[in-house]
């Protein structure tokens, strides 16, 4: 990419890489949820489901 420095790509590659790794953790996450019969909204909180 033109106007890009190698620090600029290697921060990029790093970033993406943690992206991918919070993902992975939250996908874990929902499904643990979903294991104990919970539903989780985005912002946090967590209702039992009926």
């Amino acid at each position: 990419m033109p106007g890009t420095t190698s620090s600029d790509l290697s921060e990029l590659a790093a970033a993406r890489k943690r992206l991918a790794e919070l993902e992975a953790e939250l996908a874990i996450h929902r499904r643990d949820a979903e294991l104990l019969g919970e539903v989780t909204s985005p912002k946090g909180g967590a209702k039992r489901s009926t």
